[in-house]
C-alpha cells in the first residue's frame, strides 16, 4: 500500500466514507478528532504551567468529545452529537473563563474556535441561534468580569506561565482553524471533482443513448418497411416463381438484418443495466462456436463465399458464452457483409500461454480497406455491404465493450490489396486476479 493510499484509508477510518456520510458530517468528524487531539495536548500543558483544574477540565472535555464522536461516527446520531457539542463546548468554555483568568486568559480564543466550528458543521438554519449565543455569552462574561472582577480570579502563578498558555492557546486555535478550512476546501474540491466527473459521464451516456435511438429509428424502420413492401408485392401481384424466390431471399436478408439489430440492442441494453457484471466459465472454443458456424456457413453459401474454420485442439476461453458468441457473430457477419461474391472468410483460434487468440479474416471486395479505430465507436454512419446489406453502427462497439469486460483486447489489420483481419485476445486457462468475481 502506497503512503497516499494509507493516508486516504486512515482518513476514511476517522471521518467515514463519502458513500456513508455527507460532506458536513465528515467535516464534523474531522473537527471532533482534531478537538480530541488538541485536548490531549492541553492536559499535560496546563499541568506543567500550574493549572491543575484546567488540566482536569481538559481531560473531562476530552472524554465528552470522544463520546460525541462515537455517537456521530458509529451510532449515526450526528444531529444529537452536533447539538451536544455546541452546548457542552459553550458550557465548558464559560467554566474555563472563570477558572483561567477570564479576559486575561485564552478563553476568548476558544470561543472564536467554537464559532468557526459551528459555522463549519451546523445547518445554515441554526446559525442565528449558535452564532448569536456565542457572541452574547462572551460579551456577557466580559461585562460580568468588568463589574465584578472578584468572580474571575487571576490564576497564573508566574508571568511566564501566562505567556506560555496564551501563546500555546493561540497556536492551538490557529492550527485547528487552518485544519478545519483545509478539510473543508479539500472535501469541497473532491466533491466538486466527483460531481463534474459524474456530470460528464451522464452527458456521455445521454449522448450515446440519443445516438442509439437515432440509429434504431433509422435502421429498424428501413428493414421493416422493406419487409412490408415485399409482403404487399407477394399478396397483391401475380409474380413469377423466379420473382417470388428473389423476394423471399430479400425478405430473409431483411429479417436477418433486423434480428441482428434487435439482438445487438438487447445485448447493449443488458450490458448498460448490469453495470459490467460478468459470469465467467471455462469454455471449449469449438463446442461454443459450433452453432454459430453452422448458421454463417449457410449465410456465406448464399453469397458464394467459402467460410473456413480452424481451431487448435484444446483451445479454451475463460469468459461468458453469450459475450464470446456475440463477438464472433458480429465479426463473422461483418466479414461476410464486406466480402465480394466468390471470396473467402476464415476464423481461427489458438491458445498461447494463458491467452486465446481468435482471428476473423476476409478477402474483402477487391480494394484496400480504409479503417480507423473509430469503427469501435457507437456510430450512425455505416457502409453498405457488397450485396447492399444494411447494418447498424453498434456491432463493433459491443465487440470492444465485451472484449474489455472479459479482460481482453481487440484490434484489426488491413491487407494492402484487399481484406481485413480482426483479432480478439481473451484469457484462456486462468482467472486474472483483477477479474475474480
Amino acid at each position: 500500500m502506497s503512503p497516499k493510499q494509507y493516508l486516504r484509508r486512515t482518513a476514511y477510518l476517522v471521518t467515514g466514507t463519502p458513500q456513508n456520510f455527507p460532506l458536513t458530517v465528515r467535516i464534523f468528524h474531522s473537527i471532533l478528532a482534531l478537538s480530541i487531539a488538541a485536548l490531549v495536548y492541553n492536559i499535560p500543558l496546563n499541568a506543567i504551567v500550574g493549572l491543575p483544574y484546567i488540566a482536569l477540565a481538559s481531560a473531562a472535555s476530552c472524554g465528552v468529545v470522544s463520546v460525541l464522536y462515537y455517537l456521530s461516527r458509529y451510532r449515526a446520531k450526528t444531529a444529537l452529537s452536533r447539538r451536544l457539542f455546541c452546548l457542552i463546548g459553550t458550557a465548558l468554555f464559560i467554566v474555563n473563563y472563570f477558572l483561567n483568568s477570564g479576559i486575561d486568559g485564552p478563553t476568548g480564543y476558544f470561543f472564536i474556535l467554537l464559532l468557526v466550528i459551528i459555522v463549519a458543521v451546523a445547518p445554515v438554519g441554526e446559525y442565528w441561534y449558535w452564532v448569536g449565543s456565542n457572541v452574547l455569552f462572551l460579551v456577557g462574561l466580559h461585562v460580568i468580569q468588568y463589574y465584578q472582577p472578584e468572580l474571575v480570579p487571576y490564576t497564573y502563578p508566574a508571568r511566564a506561565d501566562r505567556y506560555i498558555d496564551m501563546s500555546s492557546a493561540y497556536v492551538t486555535v490557529v492550527v485547528v482553524v487552518l485544519a478545519c478550512f483545509y478539510m473543508i476546501r479539500k472535501y469541497y474540491d473532491a466533491e466538486r471533482l466527483e460531481a463534474q466527473q459524474n456530470a460528464a459521464q451522464l452527458r456521455e451516456l445521454d449522448a450515446e443513448k440519443n445516438k442509439l435511438f437515432s440509429i434504431i429509428s433509422h435502421d429498424l424502420r428501413s428493414p421493416l418497411s422493406l419487409i412490408q413492401n415485399y409482403l404487399e408485392l407477394l399478396a397483391e401481384f401475380d409474380l413469377s416463381e423466379e420473382e417470388r424466390r428473389d423476394i423471399k431471399a430479400r425478405l430473409l436478408a431483411s429479417t436477418r438484418g433486423t434480428l441482428d439489430l434487435v439482438n445487438n440492442v438487447l445485448h447493449w441494453s443488458k450490458s448498460q443495466m448490469s453495470g459490467g457484471g460478468v459470469k465467467r466459465e471455462l469454455l471449449q472454443i469449438d463446442t461454443l462456436l459450433e452453432s454459430q458456424l453452422q448458421l454463417f456457413q449457410a449465410i456465406a453459401a448464399r453469397k458464394g463465399i467459402v467460410l473456413e474454420s480452424v481451431f487448435a485442439n484444446g483451445t479454451t476461453i475463460w469468459g461468458s458464452a453469450d459475450m464470446v458468441q456475440l463477438i464472433v457473430r458480429n465479426l463473422l457477419n461483418n466479414a461476410i457483409k464486406f466480402t465480394a461474391v466468390g471470396g473467402n472468410v476464415s476464423i481461427r483460434a489458438s491458445s498461447s500461454d494463458d491467452t486465446c487468440l481468435i482471428s476473423v479474416k476476409d478477402s474483402g471486395n477487391g480494394q484496400p480497406a480504409q479503417l480507423t479505430d473509430d469503427i469501435f465507436q457507437l456510430s450512425s454512419a455505416t457502409s453498405a455491404g457488397t450485396a447492399n446489406e444494411t447494418g447498424v453502427g453498434l456491432g463493433l462497439a459491443l465487440c470492444r465493450e465485451y472484449t474489455t469486460l472479459l479482460g481482453g483486447r481487440i484490434w484489426f489489420s488491413c491487407d494492402a490489396v484487399s481484406g481485413t483481419t480482426f483479432f480478439v485476445e481473451l484469457p484462456a486457462n486462468v482467472i486474472p486476479a483483477d477479474l475474480k468475481v
